[in-house]
This record gives structure tokens, C-alpha cells and sequence, in this order.
């Protein structure tokens, strides 16, 4: 009879716990959902974003050759070819956009027509909103399925509502499959490293890491972090073995996965090391000095982590961290999500470039919102039945979503109170965009109603040869118009500005403070201008299209130079 109740007890236990994991894994399946749609039905409201062609193209470049040649895809002067101008990282993530662009390409045509640059980079963008998605229910339900219902929703609510991760989400680039990868690697990991852990899970969390070292290089610093988690937990014999077969599995699915790598071995391994260190100079715009990425502050990291999150979640998120120290000896889970925001930031805190605002540390953030997640689950927990508290939490918690509301599409220029939002940022002098998104839609098909056939048009500044070209858009080929790079900016007719002004060359600044022209039309948020459209009158009498009236945000000739102190203001 005693035999027999505790093995009811045992099934009891047993289907307690598989009910537990269908309402973990229910909850990140509304959360990925509600997330993806998010993203999907504001995907094509950014701007092209500087490094998108760059992904894109290889990307396509990668399916087309493969589809063409088979299996001799991998043959060595292939190889060469296919990825001699892209290898700075490794393939995954730009795998995973090319088969987008590729697969979307038609319904793009069928939508929106042809793109002009044949690069589909719309379509492209579907990839990264398809792993955000992921990345929102996984953490969701990890965060549930180790604290609370409470704490899996703060966590990927708080991960949906952080507007420059949900900004990175809209643009076919690396760093939202990155953060994707290293976020599933990392509790693969963790789950590998419990005492009762099989082989099996240490390869299947080793097959993960692959993935993330397939996107970028950050990957690598999984491995000392894994390795000193699982000395920590297992005995030395077993934390060994569970490593190394983590690590030969990761990293021969690495080597496998880049066919780059299996020729010239030596010289293009050290290459791919090397691009952690030698990298061209950045300029970066930082408390009012403009100076080169590897010359910012150690504080850089530690500042933009700060001022880009909303402040209600960092509350949540430091409350998240004090209810880890508090449990630190039952559950020390939190502290290893916490060490690995610190190593990022005191990695970037270094001299390797940090010109990319939060972009190079933005897989930290899962983790943090796993943190205040912890925390407002904690907060729930605590305030137990009184109704009214709760409702203020919930309320705080909602909140959090104004940030992406009120700078939609443009969230990668956020700014939390600390900076008093983008206009604060704006006196402090801090960047108030990097990517070039605020050169939007809608910025473009105002350019292409006003200009007149074939006039000359530019896009200014420009980083690399032909970004003007790929940022034309249908309308603009359609009025005979295309965009040239900056070096034009100083002559033509009609100049696109993005507000990246460490990039902003002196003969562009001197011709916006000449009084001569007018800035026609602009993209605003929080009474802060982003992105602008000037006109600049071609010689002769009759010319100007001031003439035709009506423009919106037009400033005139002879008030141009006295509100030029505003217009170009930090």
C-alpha cells in the first residue's frame, strides 16, 4: 500500500510539473506572438539602416550560388569568390537574411513593386523579426518556468517594450540573431551544467553555441563563462568532461558550418581574430566631442546602458538584482545573468571600439530583462493580495511601452529621463542617430514630390561608395532621380540629411550655415529633427520652388541663418 501511494504521489508530481511546462511554454508562445506582430506590422516604417545592404547582399549572394552550383558551392575557388569581400564575420546571420530576401522577394513585387536596388532588404527584414520573436517567448517562459507567471511576463514584456532592442528588430542586420543564439546558448548551457545533466544536453547546448558563433565573434566569450559556472556546480571531473563536449561540439560545428575557414586555415583563422581589434576608425559623437572610437571614455558602455532603457524597467531590473542576492544561495541563476551583462560592459569599457552605441553589447539585454522580470515578479509576490498595489505595478509596468509609442519608427534614437529623453540627449550632446532609419519612407516620397525631373539629389553623410544609390527609392527612379553619395552634397540641388553629425563634412555644414538654402521638410520626435530635406536654388531668376508655397517645416532664405543656431544645435 506504502509502495503503492508513493508511486501515485511520484505520477502525481510528474504531471504536476508537465502541466507547469505547457503553461511556461503556452505563455512564451503569446509572448513570441504578440511580439512578432508587433514587429511585422511596423517592419517597413525604418529607414534603410546604414549596414543593411552589406548584410543583405552577401546574404543573396550565398542562395543564389548555391542554388546555382550545388554542392560545388564548397569547392575552393568558389569559396574565394563567394565570400572574399564578407568574411570579417562569419555566415549565419546573413544565411538567414539572404533566404528572406529570397523567399520574400515575390511578395515584396507583389505589394510594394520592384526594388530598384534588387537587394529586397523589406523582405530581408523578416528573419530578424521571426528571432526576435523567438527571443521574446523564450525568455518569457525561462523567466516563468524559474521564478513565476508574474516574472515571465514582466520579462518579455520588458524585452518588447525596450525601444532600441525593438528598434534593432525591424533591420535585417546581425546583432538580433545574435542576441537570439547567445541567449539560447547560454540557458542551454546552464540546463547542461545541472548535476543530473546527460551528454546529450551538453551537445545539444553545444550546438547552440555554434550558432551563435556562427553570427559574430562576441560568442566566444561564452566559453569562460560556461566553464567557470559548471566548476562551480559539478565536481571537477564532471564540470570537465560536460565542457569539453560542449565546447568540441560548438566549435566543430563552427568549423563546419564557414567554409571560409577550411582553406588557408592559419592565415584566415588569425584574419578572423583580428577582426576584434583592427577595425577602421569610427567617429563618435559623445557629451559634445567628436572623437574616434577607440578615444570615448570607459564610461561609454556603462552610460548608453543606462539611458537606453526605460527607468521604470531599470527600477524593476535593480529590484531584480536585489531579490537575486537575497536568494543567492538557493538559486544563483540571477548572479550568472548579471556577470554576463558586467563582462560585456567592462569588455567595451576597454579600448575595442564601442562606436556602436548599445549595438555591440545589445545581447546583454535579455539577460536584464530576465532581471526585471525577477524583479516584478519579486514586487507581485510580495504585495500578495492587495489588489490596489498590484494595479500599480501592472500599471508602472505597462508604462514602460511609451518609449517605443512616442519614437516610433525612429527607437534607436531613444533616450530614458535620465538624459530627459532625446531632448536632454540632444543638449548633452550625445548622438541622436547612428543608422541613418530617420531617412525614411516617408522623408523620401516627400523628396520625390517636390523634385523635378532629374534633378541632382544627395544623401549626406554617406559611410561607404553607392549608399546613396541603394537608399533610392522606386518613387525617386520613377522622377528620373538618383541619390548620390555626400561628396555631391556640397553642389546639388536637393540634399538628404541624416543628423549623424560626426559625419557631417565641413563643406556640408558651411553650405547648411550659408543662409542659401531651405530645409524643406523634416522627421521630428520629441521636437528633435532626425532627418531633413533641403533645397538649395539652382542659378537664375523664376527657379526656386519656394515660389510654389506650401511646404511644410520650410524655413525661408533670409531666416535660415538666424535660426541656424537651432537647426544645427548639438
Amino acid at each position: 500500500m506504502g509502495a503503492w501511494t508513493m508511486t501515485g504521489k511520484a505520477r502525481a508530481n510528474r504531471f504536476r510539473e508537465a502541466l507547469a511546462a505547457v503553461s511556461h511554454a503556452r505563455l512564451g508562445l503569446m509572448a513570441a506572438t504578440v511580439a512578432g506582430l508587433a514587429v511585422l506590422l511596423t517592419l517597413g516604417d525604418p529607414g534603410l539602416s546604414i549596414d543593411e545592404p552589406l548584410d543583405v547582399r552577401p546574404g543573396r549572394t550565398y542562395v543564389a550560388a548555391l542554388q546555382a552550383r550545388g554542392w560545388r558551392f564548397f569547392e575552393r575557388g568558389f569559396v574565394e569568390r563567394v565570400f572574399r569581400d564578407n568574411a570579417e564575420h562569419p555566415p549565419l546571420g546573413r544565411w538567414l537574411l539572404g533566404l528572406a530576401s529570397s523567399l520574400g522577394e515575390p511578395f515584396q513585387i507583389m505589394l510594394f513593386g520592384a526594388d530598384p536596388t534588387g537587394l529586397y532588404v523589406l523582405s530581408g527584414r523578416l528573419a530578424p523579426a521571426l528571432a526576435f520573436a523567438i527571443l521574446v517567448g523564450v525568455v518569457a517562459a525561462e523567466s516563468s518556468r524559474r521564478w513565476c507567471r508574474a516574472a515571465g511576463i514582466g520579462a518579455g514584456w520588458a524585452l518588447l517594450v525596450m525601444p532600441r532592442v525593438f528598434a534593432h528588430a525591424h533591420l535585417a542586420a546581425l546583432d538580433t540573431f545574435l542576441s537570439l543564439f547567445w541567449t539560447t546558448a547560454l540557458l542551454a548551457g546552464v540546463r547542461a551544467t545541472a548535476p543530473l545533466a546527460s551528454i546529450r544536453a551538453s551537445i545539444g547546448a553545444g550546438a547552440l553555441w555554434s550558432l551563435a558563433l556562427l553570427t559574430k565573434i562576441h560568442a566566444w566569450l561564452l566559453l569562460p563563462i560556461l566553464a567557470i559556472w559548471a566548476f562551480t556546480r559539478l565536481s571537477r571531473q564532471s564540470a570537465f568532461r560536460t565542457i569539453m563536449v560542449w565546447t568540441l561540439t560548438g566549435v566543430g560545428l563552427f568549423l563546419a558550418g564557414w567554409p571560409w575557414l577550411w582553406y588557408d586555415n592559419l592565415a584566415r583563422w588569425k584574419a578572423y581574430w583580428g577582426t576584434s581589434v583592427q577595425r577602421a576608425t569610427i567617429m563618435v559623437e559623445y557629451f559634445g566631442q567628436i572623437m574616434a572610437d577607440r578615444d570615448v571614455p570607459w564610461h561609454y558602455p556603462w552610460v548608453y546602458f543606462a539611458v537606453t532603457v526605460p527607468i521604470g524597467l531599470q527600477f524593476l531590473g535593480i529590484c531584480g538584482l536585489v531579490a537575486g542576492w537575497r536568494q543567492r544561495r538557493v538559486d544563483r541563476f540571477p548572479w550568472l545573468l548579471a556577470a554576463t551583462i558586467v563582462v560585456f560592459l567592462g569588455l567595451f569599457s576597454t579600448r575595442i571600439p564601442v562606436y556602436d552605441g548599445e549595438r555591440l553589447f545589445l545581447h546583454v539585454f535579455p539577460a536584464w530583462a530576465m532581471l526585471i522580470g525577477l524583479g516584478f515578479g519579486r514586487l507581485w509576490q510580495r504585495w500578495g493580495t492587495l489588489r490596489s498595489r498590484r494595479y500599480l505595478l501592472a500599471g508602472l509596468l505597462v508604462t514602460q511601452c511609451y518609449g517605443v509609442l512616442a519614437l516610433h519608427p525612429f527607437g534607436l534614437s531613444y533616450y530614458n529621463m535620465l538624459t530627459g529623453g532625446l531632448p536632454g540627449a540632444q543638449r548633452l550632446g550625445l548622438e541622436l542617430t547612428y543608422w541613418s532609419d530617420a531617412v525614411d519612407r516617408v522623408l523620401l516620397d516627400r523628396l520625390a514630390a517636390e523634385i523635378r525631373p532629374g534633378a541632382g539629389a544627395a544623401l549626406a553623410p554617406t559611410l561607404y561608395q553607392g549608399q546613396g544609390i541603394l537608399t533610392t527609392t522606386a518613387a525617386l527612379v520613377r522622377r528620373d532621380v538618383v541619390l548620390q553619395d555626400d561628396e555631391a552634397a556640397k553642389g546639388s540641388e536637393w540634399v538628404v540629411i541624416s543628423r549623424r553629425r560626426a559625419y557631417w563634412k565641413p563643406d556640408l555644414t558651411a553650405r547648411l550655415e550659408s543662409g542659401t538654402g531651405q530645409r524643406i521638410f523634416t522627421r521630428n520626435r520629441q521636437g528633435v529633427w532626425l532627418s531633413a530635406l533641403w533645397h538649395f536654388p539652382r542659378a537664375g531668376p523664376g527657379r526656386d520652388p519656394a515660389a510654389r508655397g506650401g511646404y511644410q517645416d520650410r524655413s525661408s532664405s533670409s531666416n535660415a541663418a538666424a535660426g541656424l543656431s537651432t537647426i544645427l544645435a548639438p
